[in-house]
């Protein structure tokens, strides 16, 4: 191979590395997966900038009716923020009938409402959405009663005996059923596998553990109750949502744990509760369309 011939290679190659960079670094499946990997915050920045314009015009061509833009939670990959195991689930609720509830008819339910709830915490990147879930159903059942707490999300991360952790896990009702629930002030939340703390007092008890596995059992529970504890499917879209609808669907096995805590009839949404800080979504809430993304399965309540 002559001098000429070398260097019309190495040209070539060169175009071929650029080339091949600039098709990944506009594929959002690409960004997805490798953004965590970049280190500099303003090759990281322009990534997560690039992606969104991608996804908005997806949106735009397909008429979805939500919006998307650049939060912090984008900052952690979606393994950090979903471990929800649907398989680990453990048996130990049970269906209430949706027409009676401790004896009494069934309400009247009107086309929208929102339960009290408290407010919107953040995970961070341990993958404890489903104790985030947990606690922030029963802190809207207490609410419920005229009881706002704060209830240690750590604990259920930290002194469950079934292993789970920001590896994941599934809702820990039972824990609140024996021994009870500890509060965030004993025991904080670290986003980590942190040891267990004990000697935290069981303040408030659970008395039953309920399903509800069906939109007119969850408006049920939701209107009697308080909050639902649910599972989704959560994508880059789902990551990324901050306003609107969110109806980007997919029939994906559940990823993440949440609270439901509403809705509204002429949306034809819930009112979700994220766990993923206040500058996610509409101040750390989002409306989804039933059904979309497997929103509601699993769903289940305690009484108090």
């Amino acid at each position: 191979m002559n001098k000429l011939s070398k260097i019309l290679l190495v040209l070539f190659i060169a175009a071929a590395v650029v080339l091949v960079s600039n098709i990944q670094a506009k594929d959002p499946r690409f960004l997805d997966e490798n953004r965590s990997k970049i280190v500099d915050p303003v090759e990281k920045r322009e990534a997560l900038r690039t992606q969104i314009e991608e996804m908005r015009a997806e949106i735009a061509a397909n008429g979805y009716t939500f919006t998307v833009d650049v939060n912090p939670a984008m900052q952690y990959t979606i393994e950090q923020l979903c471990n929800f195991k649907p398989e680990l689930q453990t048996d130990f609720w049970e269906e209430e009938p949706i027409s009676e509830v401790e004896g009494k008819p069934g309400p009247t339910l009107p086309a929208a409402y929102t339960a009290n709830y408290t407010s919107v915490k953040d995970q961070g990147s341990c993958g404890s959405c489903w104790a985030f879930s947990t606690a922030g159903m029963f802190e809207s059942i207490l609410l419920k009663k005229g009881i706002n707490t704060d209830l240690s999300e750590q604990w259920l991360v930290s002194c469950n005996t079934n292993g789970w952790g920001c590896n994941g896990g599934n809702f820990a009702n039972s824990y609140y059923l024996n021994p009870g629930a500890v509060l965030e002030q004993c025991f904080p939340y670290k986003a980590t596998d942190a040891p267990c703390k004990t000697g935290c007092p069981y303040v408030y008890v659970a008395s039953a553990s309920k399903s509800a596995s069906n939109t007119s059992a969850i408006k049920t529970a939701i209107y009697n109750y308080g909050g639902v504890s649910c599972s989704v499917y959560v994508s880059s879209y789902f990551q990324a949502y901050s306003g609107g609808v969110f109806n980007y669907c997919t029939n994906s096995p559940a990823n993440h744990a949440v609270v439901l805590v509403g809705w509204d009839d002429s949306k034809g949404a819930w009112r979700m509760k994220n766990s993923w800080g206040r500058s996610w979504g509409e101040s750390g809430m989002m409306w989804i369309t039933y059904g979309c993304c497997g929103i509601g399965g699993g769903g289940n309540y305690l009484i108090y």
